[in-house]
Formats: C-alpha cells, structure tokens, sequence
C-alpha cells in the first residue's frame, strides 16, 4: 500500500510551487507515492505556465483552498501568501489527524507573511505542535550522512540559556530517542549531547550550565532509557573538527545555529528536517522560500524530493513498529 501523502503549497510567492511541480513531474513518482497537494489550483496553473512545466493537475489530487486569496507575487512575501500558506498547514493537520492521510511534506514558508497573516508561530514546527496537541515534540534534522536534533527551535539566542532546563532536556531527548527507535528503527540508539558554553564550561569557569543541567539531566536519562547511550556535553568546535558525529545515530543540539550551520555544511542539499513527536509524519526540506530566485525556474527540487521519501520510509517505519 502506497504513503498516502499531503504536500502543501508552502509560499506561493517562494520557489515552493516550482519544486513540487519539478518533483512530481519526476519520472516514476506517481508509481511511489499516493500525493495530494493543497494549494490554490490557480497558483499551479499560473506557475507550470510561466516555466513551461507538464500541468499536474489530473495527474495527482489536488485540494483546492483560498482561491480569491491567491495574488501571485513572485519573490515577495505578503499578507495573501502568508494566509494560504498556514491555511494549508492547518488544512493538513486536520486530514492527518482524522486518519485519511499518512504524513504531510510542508513546502518552505515566511515566518514573516505568516505572522503578518495572522498565524502566530515562529515556524512550522511551532505550528505543526500546537495544532497536533503534542507535548513533545522535536525538530529533527536527518540525512545519510548525520542526524540532529534540537532542544530549541526559534527563540532569539540571548534567550536559549535561561530555555535550557533539566526538563526540557529530558523531555526532548527522550522524544528523539523514541523516534530513533520507531522512525527509524534504530535499536539501542547512540545520542551525542553539545555543549551549551564554549569549551563545555571549563569546568565552571566560563559558564555552569553543563555542570548543573546537561550533565544531571544526561545521567538520569542513561538509567530511564535502557539500551540508550547518551554521552557528553561535547564541546561543539571540537566534536564537528574531528567528525566525532560519525560515531552517534544522533547529535542533540541546544539551539538553531549550532546544529544548522554544521548541518547543512555537511548535508548539503540532501538534508529534511522532520518533526518528531506527532501523531502523524512531517517533513520538508531544509532550506527556505528563496525569494531571490522565484519565479526564475532555477530552484532545485532535489530537497523536496528527499522530504518525499523521507515521509514514506518513517512512515514505513512507524507503522512495522
């Protein structure tokens, strides 16, 4: 039985409707995959005809929404793209929760129409948690080469140390160590910690974060999570120079820039970034709406398609565990 998968349009003024057109007019997806999209039918239309793209509309099913809303403007994000874009999320959210869909692959959004259309939420994760209900969910960043995870998401980075507490670690921790064994049918899961302060602390020198709450909340997860290894904090300079995260099914970040920016170096454009903790499979891409090249037929949909698959094999995976 094939993944029965939604996609949603994203920002219509980003490169997001031209990677979904590019990807599903891959050869052989439709085989793979059950895809629905949710989008605008008029935002399909308008861009497979600005790039000369093969319509697919009556090739895949598409779930039309907010017609009169959609005034296409490539490279800008308003108001209108901000609407359509969290209204297809919460349009998403509803299917999957009613079980008539297997997983979502979100196209990339403005944080900033989104908030400006009235969905206040520092992104997709936030949003995605909130309207499931969840009570613990995990930004999970995944590919073949490493996967990271995020005790933060979006907070501004002078309010991560004081976010950082012994429950917030073991809560998010654990949800990402459920995932590694359902998701990704990973038995006895090896998870690597970062540091929060340079150099894990010095000892308390420079900062005791790592003294009084990573290294607590470390330990009481190795005796809680049997089969698990966690260990750390590692220094985080340190442990990406010596490409120590080839030795771990999983590196837990404490904030965005520290995970993202040796992420995507490493990655590349293979990355997903998945959300742990749902009642249902989320996924996208790792990269953003890329206003400077919408509309120009340039956008890669070689992201998008890893979300795909990405969506197919953990729900694969979840269902067999």
């Amino acid at each position: 039985m094939m993944t029965r998968i939604l996609i949603t349009i994203g920002d219509m003024n980003g490169i997001g409707p031209e990677i979904i057109m590019k990807a599903l007019n891959t050869k052989g997806i439709e085989e793979k995959y059950d895809i629905t999209i949710i989008s605008p039918v008029s935002v399909l239309e308008y861009y497979y005809r600005l790039y000369g793209l093969e319509p697919i509309r009556g090739k895949y099913k598409i779930i039309s929404i907010c017609e009169g809303k959609a005034h296409i403007k490539p490279g800008e994000g308003t108001k209108e793209s901000g609407f359509i874009a969290g209204f297809a999320v919460k349009t998403a959210v509803n299917l999957c929760r009613q079980k008539r869909y297997d997983a979502i692959v979100t196209a990339p959004i403005s944080k900033k129409a989104l908030n400006t259309a009235g969905f206040k939420y520092d992104g997709h994760t936030e949003m995605l948690t909130a309207l499931d209900n969840s009570a613990a969910s995990v930004m999970f960043m995944t590919s073949s080469k490493l996967n990271m995870a995020f005790a933060t998401t979006h907070p501004p980075l002078k309010k991560v140390s004081e976010l950082i507490t012994r429950r917030l670690l073991e809560s998010k921790i654990k949800t990402a160590y459920n995932s590694l064994c359902s998701d990704f049918g990973i038995l006895n899961p090896r998870i690597a910690v970062l540091s929060l302060n340079p150099h894990a602390g010095e000892g308390g020198l420079i900062g005791n974060e790592e003294k009084k709450i990573i290294e607590p909340a470390i330990n009481k997860l190795r005796k809680q999570l049997s089969g698990a290894v966690i260990e750390g904090p590692f220094p985080s300079d340190g442990y990406f120079a010596v490409k120590n995260y080839k030795n771990f099914d999983l590196t837990f970040a404490l904030y965005h820039d520290q995970g993202f920016i040796p992420f995507k170096m490493i990655a590349g454009f293979k990355g997903v970034n998945f959300t742990a903790g749902l009642s249902f499979v989320r996924t996208s891409p790792d990269h953003g709406t890329a206003y400077d090249i919408a509309g120009k037929n340039i956008a890669d949909p070689a992201g998008l398609l890893e979300a795909i698959k990405t969506a197919d094999k953990i729900s694969r995976s979840r269902n067999k565990h």
